[in-house]
């Protein structure tokens, strides 16, 4: 009876991870600036906020891309492994001159002084469309 429950047990595993969706090869996205001004961006995941995440310890970090240049943002296995868990992905950009100016400051401060410039709420599908590229500012 206990080879039984273990040959079941094995069996119903081996079917969950079958359905899962497949690995994207993903490892990276690109987070291209193609204005004239420095930026800093966030990417959250499964989040619907309109504003980015700011620590209540005075030291809010989101990374810089210089003007007309490239970041390449690896996350590990994040974009690599999509499944259920990672639905969307927020990515805000802000005023890089300014989030620099600020970033040290209180959370209420920053979101005062440092405005989004632009929110993408990405699923899937929008990123393999993009070649897993977000451009700033948005393409038409």
């Amino acid at each position: 009876m206990q080879q039984f429950r273990i040959t079941i047990l094995l069996i119903s595993t081996t079917l969950l991870l079958c359905a899962c969706p497949g690995n994207t090869g993903q490892k990276f996205i690109y987070i291209v600036n193609k204005s004239d001004k420095k930026i800093s961006f966030q990417v959250l995941k499964n989040k619907q906020d309109t504003t980015f995440y700011c620590s209540n310890t005075g030291r809010t970090i989101l990374f810089d891309v210089e003007s007309n240049s490239t970041f390449q943002l690896d996350n590990g296995d994040d974009y690599s492994g999509w499944d259920t868990d990672l639905k969307t992905l927020t990515v805000f950009i802000v005023d890089g001159i300014l989030y620099n100016e600020y970033w040290q400051q209180p959370c209420d401060t920053i979101r005062k002084y440092v405005p989004v410039l632009h929110t993408y709420r990405l699923t899937l599908a929008d990123l393999q469309q993009m070649n897993w590229t977000v451009v700033y500012p948005p393409e038409k």
